[in-house]
């Protein structure tokens, strides 16, 4: 077997591994999921698996911080880009749906973790990095203010917290529909009725 095919088998094992226990973990939560339980449902060994990641903790914080990795340093990415707050905002609209519909056992495993956020000393670093992207939204609104883009009676604060939950709610959507309607067209849509108010 070559290196190339090995490392395929190692990442498809691994994914496997990685999304069973996602759903597990959202479906039962953390307690609930024995190691043996993601091994039957994964069709995954149970050695292979502590090879893998050393015990059920080890799995959940490896999806802890693979959270981090794709979606949270995705929706950095979007505020360091040249262009205006309003866009800014779409692309992170369209960045996190894309994620939930892309990996929906992950998007599931993150909702349940974060609504409510529990208090949990696994978590605590996925609550700071929670904690710092909700900074960097409320960064971006107040952006637009400065720059005129945005009315200043606008409250960065409420406005992120409103935006934020609006992200939540459709993500839960799709999440629990059977067919796609997280679209780039609706994250533009949902995001010009937020900038114009119901008035115009």
């Amino acid at each position: 077997m070559t290196n190339n095919a090995e490392e395929r088998q190692f990442n498809d094992t691994k994914d496997k591994i990685f999304r069973t226990a996602a759903y597990l973990f959202a479906d039962k939560g953390y307690n609930g999921v024995s190691m043996r339980e993601i091994s039957e449902e994964s069709g995954v060994t149970k050695p292979t698996i502590y090879y893998y990641f050393g015990s059920k903790e080890g799995i959940y914080r490896e999806l802890i911080d693979t959270g981090i990795n794709l979606l949270f340093s995705s929706i950095e990415q979007v505020k360091e880009l040249e262009m205006p707050a309003k866009e800014k905002l779409v692309l992170m609209t369209k960045t996190l749906f894309g994620f939930a519909v892309k990996y929906p056992e992950y998007s599931k495993f993150f909702m349940t973790i974060v609504t409510p956020l529990a208090d949990n000393s696994v978590l605590e670093k996925f609550k700071k990095e929670a904690e710092k992207r909700g900074r960097m939204l409320i960064a971006v609104i107040q952006e637009g203010v400065e720059s005129g883009e945005f009315g200043v009676s606008a409250r960065p604060e409420l406005a992120a917290k409103i935006i934020g939950g609006v992200w939540q709610h459709m993500i839960m959507q799709q999440l629990a529909s059977k067919k796609r309607f997280l679209t780039d067209k609706l994250a533009e849509d949902i995001m010009e009725i937020l900038f114009k108010g119901l008035n115009e």
